[in-house]
């Protein structure tokens, strides 16, 4: 389930908050969908989610699970599974949710004590029931997706590096050889599509601007070492045309390269 950075929920009411023991005796199952949106966070034991669509899932000690309001599963435990649930609703343009993917997405082995203090501190406001704790409630559950969202994209994040990173380092250490897109996707074992826009999400550039500013960086120090004629540098670089690279080189950086390596003698 991928989550873009304007990503917002509208919440409309919450249904439940409470802390809850699942015994192996008892059967939890939801053949027809859950019905409200829900997120888990478990404090002991373990479970597995059976869901309808093929789908199994087993989640421990610290996991977070959110659940969509459609998907249907049942839950088998091993042991008594202890967790924090908080049901809820949310506005119609917030519907928009289930679209983006799987119905559940999950925080597995990350104990967050952030996410755990909050949730607390939610079921604390919702069981006691004063005056004015449905919109105190409302605001700690507003704090607890922020925090999820917040600690799930950054996850989502850490694996999409792990995927970029062959074609990160074919750039880094390739930089002067012709490349495609096609073949840096390869590298990364994923669908051209989906590769030019995971890099971007991550280095907020396209892969050969990444390249290119390689090259300019390289093409700097070799200006500034004063061994190199420019057409040797941009040999170096990867330029097999040299007027092109004194063209590149004067769009990049502003003057050509040889004002450049006479600015930096007068400095």
């Amino acid at each position: 389930m991928m989550l873009s950075d304007s990503f917002y929920l509208d919440i409309e009411k919450i249904q439940i908050a409470h802390e809850f023991i699942l015994d192996r005796i008892q059967k939890c199952e939801y053949p027809s969908g859950r019905g409200h949106y829900g997120l888990v966070y478990v404090l002991s034991g373990k479970a597995e989610y059976r869901f309808f669509t093929g789908d199994r899932i087993t989640i421990t000690d610290g996991d977070v699970l959110f659940l969509s309001p459609n998907c249907a599963y049942s839950i088998v435990t091993e042991r008594a599974f202890k967790h924090y649930t908080v049901n809820f609703d949310l506005h119609e343009d917030s519907s928009h949710l289930d679209a983006l993917g799987r119905a559940y997405c999950l925080l597995q082995g990350k104990k967050s004590e952030q996410i755990e203090r909050i949730l607390k501190e939610l079921i604390g406001a919702w069981s006691l029931k004063k005056a004015g704790y449905e919109m105190r409630s409302v605001g700690y559950l507003y704090e607890l997706l922020s925090q999820f969202y917040f600690e799930y994209t950054k996850e989502q994040n850490s694996a999409i590096c792990q995927r970029l990173l062959p074609a990160k380092e074919h750039i880094e250490q390739n930089f002067k050889a012709p490349m495609t897109l096609e073949q840096l996707a390869f590298i990364s074992n994923m669908s051209v599509t989906n590769f030019r826009r995971e890099w971007k999400k991550i280095y907020a550039e396209a892969p050969m601007q990444y390249r290119d500013a390689i090259r300019l960086d390289y093409a700097k120090e070799y200006l500034n070492s004063g061994y190199y004629t420019v057409s040797e540098i941009a040999e170096k670089c990867g330029f097999d045309d040299v007027s092109y690279f004194v063209r590149f080189f004067k769009k990049n950086v502003g003057v050509t390269p040889g004002e450049f390596r006479r600015q930096l003698l007068k400095n």
